[in-house]
């Protein structure tokens, strides 16, 4: 039942974005089409309106994606669809889960999308030969095997910072909930407040690391190894209790009971 919640979400929350991305996708044809042309005055002004317009893609991409999944968690949980989804034969937790499991997976997808359209606009013979010069650079300081580890920890950092922005919404939108007035307010305040409490703990952490941490810079200029180890656990590891913290309560406290509208 969980797998068919799930893919119920996912639908619901990903129904209008293939629009947005073939939008996306057609974008960074035109600028990348633009660009491999001689910049003559008219074609710089072209080359800036439509790379303005590509980046307002990407945003627009990322703010659907996240304004659905907080829509469409409100919306079934507690506004006129909650009725039906509160008498389905399953438990709350479930409901939970299949509504974060598809909210990181959509979350996922439009990443995925935005990396392929502006791997299109900016690939190509001098980038592909500059990510070499910067990659074999990483392997001649760290070696290989750290090098590998440093790209999968940025990845997992990003990700966990991205389900880390859109638990804080919906854990606005649970304690939020549970009022009985300003509702939507209320929810957003908290959601907004708690991102702001928690992203202050992170730049406190990160300054009093910087004080009193020992950070070796090596005379390339490059950081040590140590160093970028302990930045990059102390801040995984921030980031997922963060992320958990958001998952447990508001878990906890849609088990109490919902307040439907």
């Amino acid at each position: 039942m969980l797998g068919k919640l799930l893919k119920h979400d996912f639908k619901w929350i990903n129904r209008v974005m293939p629009v947005d991305f073939l939008i996306l996708f057609i974008l960074s044809i035109v600028v990348k089409i633009v660009e491999s042309m001689e910049q003559t005055f008219l074609l710089v002004i072209i080359d800036k309106i439509v790379s303005a317009m590509f980046i307002g893609g990407v945003v627009s991409i990322i703010i659907t994606c996240v304004m659905r999944i907080w829509s469409r968690f409100t919306t079934n949980v507690y506004k006129d669809e909650s009725y039906l989804t509160h008498t389905l034969p399953v438990t709350k937790n479930q409901i939970f889960d299949a509504k974060i499991l598809a909210s990181i997976f959509s979350i996922v997808l439009s990443a995925l999308v935005i990396l392929l359209c502006v791997a299109i606009v900016f690939i190509n013979q001098d980038t592909i030969e500059m990510i070499k010069v910067m990659w074999q650079s990483l392997i001649d300081v760290y070696g290989g095997l750290f090098a590998v580890c440093f790209i999968i920890g940025i990845v997992l950092l990003v990700f966990l910072e991205l389900v880390f922005f859109m638990m804080a919404g919906i854990f606005g939108i649970v304690i939020g909930y549970r009022s009985n007035s300003f509702k939507a307010i209320k929810s957003i305040a908290i959601g907004i407040g708690s991102y702001g409490v928690l992203s202050t703990i992170s730049f406190i952490i990160l300054g009093f690391m910087s004080n009193f941490a020992d950070f070796e810079v090596f005379a390339n200029g490059f950081p040590s190894m140590n160093t970028l180890q302990i930045l990059g656990l102390t801040f995984i590891f921030v980031y997922l209790i963060y992320d958990l913290l958001y998952y447990f309560i508001a878990k906890a406290m849609l088990n109490k009971g919902v307040n439907v509208e």
